[in-house]
C-alpha cells in the first residue's frame, strides 16, 4: 500500500480529523497520563523534599487534567491525581510540622542556626578567631582537609585524630 492508496481509501472530509490524527491525539493523552502517574508517584516518594514533592506533584495534576478526553478522567490520570493531590498535602503537613519542632525546640533552632552560619560564613565569637588563625592560602585549606589534618585534636576528648589512618574517627 503507497501513500496514493491512502489517500484514495481516506474517506473523511474536509474539515474532519481523520483516524491518524486522533490516534495520534489518544497517544498523545495516554503519554501525557502516564507522565502524570510518575510524577505522581515520585512527588508521594519523595514527600520529605518538599522542593522535589511539590513541583512533581503540580506537575501531576497538572498533566492529570490535560490527559483527559472530554470532561472524563481515565484510569491512569485519576490515580495521577489523587497520587499528586495527597503527595502535595503530606508534604505540607510533614514540612509545617518539621518548622514548628524546630521553631519550638531551641537545641534544635541552635543547631540550625549554627548550620546557616556555616554554611553562608558567618561565624561569631570563638569561631571566628579560631577561623582567622587558621585561615591562609585556600588551596593549603584544601590540602590540610584532603589530608585530614583539620581534624587535629585541640583538647576534645570526644575527639581523638589518628595521623596514619587519613583521618579517620575513633
Amino acid at each position: 500500500m503507497n501513500g496514493s492508496d491512502y489517500q484514495n481509501n481516506n474517506h473523511s472530509g474536509p474539515g474532519e480529523p481523520d483516524d491518524y490524527n486522533r490516534f495520534k491525539a489518544s497517544i498523545a493523552k495516554r503519554n501525557m497520563a502516564t507522565a502524570s502517574m510518575v510524577c505522581g508517584i515520585i512527588a508521594v516518594i519523595s514527600f520529605q523534599l518538599f522542593f522535589i514533592s511539590l513541583p512533581l506533584a503540580g506537575a501531576a495534576i497538572i498533566l492529570a487534567l490535560l490527559s483527559r478526553s472530554g470532561s472524563k478522567v481515565e484510569g491512569r490520570a485519576r490515580a495521577a491525581l489523587i497520587a499528586g493531590a495527597s503527595a502535595m498535602v503530606i508534604t505540607c503537613l510533614y514540612t509545617w510540622y518539621a518548622v514548628r519542632t524546630v521553631y519550638n525546640d531551641p537545641r534544635l533552632r541552635a543547631q540550625v542556626e549554627q548550620l546557616y552560619n556555616y554554611y553562608t560564613g558567618q561565624l561569631t565569637g570563638q569561631q571566628e578567631s579560631e577561623s582567622n588563625a587558621a585561615s591562609g592560602d585556600p588551596q593549603q585549606i584544601l590540602n590540610d582537609i584532603l589530608s585530614g589534618k583539620y581534624r587535629e585534636s585541640k583538647g576534645d576528648a570526644d575527639t581523638i585524630a589518628v595521623a596514619g589512618n587519613g583521618g579517620a574517627m575513633i
